[in-house]
């Protein structure tokens, strides 16, 4: 059966990132004076969440949050639900003061057989003790401080909010764990409305910034409880729905997209372009060194012209000459290329935009998602602070361990997902574990027939060869173990060549995931200088392995490498996608990373330019910097073709013939350049 897809959005969303949805409220009457101790006037609460994982129902989250006397409130929570086969069992337990200031913190995650400590506070008189996973550390709990545990369970942020109102409702305040960096700025944003049966819901929403990276948000009803939670901190959209409101589930998703919109035209909009050849006028970057993407030796003291958000002519400075008129930049010292790709993406997170930009990744390819948030971000695309957005259609086979809102367990209804995804703006079909192998091949038949390309896993089902015999294009992870100069290996180079399939391999994600956590993630990807500290403290510091040492992770890097080195002797093209990592910093790792397999500078340029823009039958308009083409390009301050690192050094970026400067983007969402 196909499970339930979400209804299309709402006309009116196309402008909704412009605009608030709504009127100011005032809040929940439970809080109606400020500073009023929270704990003592607010009612008990026990209820229940339905927790959805990229738009698919996984499990529930049950929690209590109640005064047990005047000076205590007790909140416990038990969140279960399966991902994809895998499950995960969260108790929550804290103890409160009257106005929710904590006086213990416990979260753990369960199996059958173990407990496994996430997070707990230890209180004794004025001393307190945090233990994060195996590191115990002495902390200050200060006024103002409240304790907290990751994005989930997600009752917490109920807890949170009414301390936050307790107080006052602040610009901001700290939390723990995360040190005297961790500063949470909630507000207040306005309100939306929901019907169930007939019966409407106002509906307070408040943004949460800093419990992780990225913008959360929370939405209370008129008696003060969660109605509804979002968050991508997980890397991934994670959603909890109160039991009763699950009815109105694809309006609710429709107003958590317009949420993260309007949010997001407000980040973008901090960053102002230096130089706009997108209208009327044209600008000229002028005596740089020229990489144009194709593969063609590097143009010395070179001119790139653009007018009307296209490339007029790029080449050396005598044979395109400055028109009069144009606005010229002097790229003396510099090198252009053209703007860079990132192949296998998951924009679940509002942030990520912006970050892409500002790495100078001017197109991304998003490989599976919810529809109401892609839809959302199409429209967004329109605004002209984005990179260009190319979404795939994430369709699985049926069953309690499917992914994404999607499933098809039939011919016929893998037929109907792609004809679904067509009419939605999908350029692309991304395949999962679970299809049949019949349904692979109607699935690949139909996108063919409507030109959508297809990648993703190998289905279980099928070997590697045999789904792209299916008539997959291109291939996600790279599920090779053959030996490099075996005849297994040589018989799968033989049949990727004769089916032109195109490899996305992700080896920085690999790194990322299987380095030791004895090696500092700074050791390979140096981005701790640049990162936001929240980020480094809630979803870096649980990446890589305890349990393998630092040669056995670095074995097993080679050997992927060395097949990646393998397939690209032989003419195998490569895209760079990263499946997520370190925001924009991952795709200059990925090249890196090509280089050492074996890759040239240029090929490594290229698998993240033209190649790509080939592979999605897009290369009549973008990947190299020629006559007519879009203009997406980077201004670099050294060569990457001296050394593939130079690709970090970003000065310009230019979208669509505006022109960025790249720190100002990484400072609108909280990077440092």
């Amino acid at each position: 059966m196909m499970h339930r897809a979400t209804r299309p959005l709402l006309a009116a969303l196309a402008a909704a990132f412009v605009a608030q949805i709504g009127a100011e409220i005032g809040p929940p009457k439970l809080f109606a004076q400020a500073g009023t101790p929270a704990g003592r006037n607010a009612p008990a609460v026990t209820d229940s969440l339905r927790i959805y994982y990229v738009g698919r129902p996984v499990g529930w989250e049950r929690y209590s949050l109640a005064p047990i006397s005047d000076q205590r409130i007790k909140y416990d929570a038990d969140l279960d639900y399966i991902d994809r086969g895998r499950r995960t069992h969260i108790s929550a337990g804290s103890m409160l003061a009257a106005d929710y200031s904590p006086r213990g913190l416990d979260v753990v995650r369960l199996t059958d057989t173990s407990r496994t400590i996430i997070t707990k506070l230890v209180m004794s008189g004025t001393r307190s003790t945090m233990i994060r996973d195996t590191d115990t550390s002495d902390v200050i709990i200060r006024p103002g401080t409240f304790a907290i545990s990751m994005y989930t369970p997600a009752s917490q942020h109920l807890a949170l909010l009414r301390f936050w109102m307790g107080r006052g409702s602040p610009a901001s305040l700290t939390v723990v764990p995360g040190g005297p960096t961790r500063e949470v700025k909630i507000a207040k944003r306005g309100a939306d409305t929901v019907s169930v049966n007939g019966t409407r819901t106002i509906l307070t929403r408040y943004s949460i910034d800093g419990v992780v990276w990225g913008i959360e948000y929370a939405w209370l009803d008129e008696a003060g409880r969660l109605a509804l939670f979002t968050s991508a901190a997980g890397g991934l959209s994670f959603k909890a729905v109160r039991g009763e409101l699950v009815p109105a589930y694809d309006a609710l998703m429709e107003m958590a997209a317009r949420a993260a919109i309007t949010d997001l035209a407000t980040i973008v909009a901090r960053a102002k372009a230096v130089a706009d050849g997108s209208a009327a006028g044209s600008v000229a970057l002028v005596g740089a060194t020229l990489i144009d993407g194709t593969g063609r030796a590097a143009i010395s003291d070179a001119t790139v012209i653009v007018a009307n958000g296209r490339i007029v002519a790029a080449g050396a400075g005598a044979s395109a000459p400055v028109p009069a008129g144009a606005r010229r930049i002097d790229a003396k010292g510099k090198t252009i290329i053209p703007g860079l790709w990132d192949s296998h993406a998951h924009i679940n997170q509002l942030e990520w935009t912006p970050v892409y930009l500002a790495a100078g990744i001017t197109t991304v390819r998003d490989m599976g998602n919810e529809i109401a948030y892609v839809t959302a971000l199409k429209k967004f695309v329109q605004s002209g602070t984005s990179p260009n957005l190319i979404f795939a259609g994430l369709v699985d086979g049926p069953g309690p361990n499917a992914f994404g809102a999607l499933s098809a367990a039939t011919p016929a209804e893998g037929r109907a997902i792609v004809r679904r995804y067509h009419a939605l703006g999908f350029q692309q079909m991304k395949l999962y574990d679970l299809l049949a192998p019949d349904v692979v091949g109607a699935i690949c038949d139909e996108a063919h027939k409507l030109g959508m390309v297809v990648s993703g896993h190998i289905p279980r089902a099928l070997t590697m060869l045999a789904a792209i015999d299916s008539g997959m294009d291109q291939v996600a992870h790279m599920p090779i173990r053959a030996a490099p100069g075996s005849d297994s290996l040589n018989t799968i180079i033989a049949h990727l060549l004769a089916r032109h399939t195109v490899m996305d391999p992700m080896a920085s994600w690999n790194e990322i995931g299987g380095h030791s956590q004895a090696e500092p993630l700074q050791s390979f990807q140096p981005v701790t200088q640049h990162v936001p500290p929240v980020f480094m403290q809630t979803r870096a510091a649980g990446w890589g392995s305890a349990t393998t040492d630092t040669a056995t992770a670095h074995l097993r890097l080679s050997r992927t490498l060395a097949i990646v080195g393998a397939l690209y002797k032989a003419g195998v093209p490569f895209v760079v996608g990263t499946d997520g990592g370190v925001p924009g910093f991952s795709v200059y790792r990925e090249m890196e990373l090509y280089v050492k397999a074996g890759m040239t500078p240029m090929d490594a340029i290229r698998s993240a330019t033209s190649v790509p823009a080939k592979a999605m039958r897009m290369d009549g308009d973008v990947g190299t910097l020629e006559r007519g083409k879009r203009a997406d390009l980077l201004v670099l301050d050294a060569n990457p073709l001296d050394d593939i690192s130079n690709i970090r050094t970003v000065r310009l970026v230019m979208k669509d013939g505006k022109l960025f400067e790249s720190a100002a983007l990484w400072r609108a969402v909280g990077f440092t350049p």
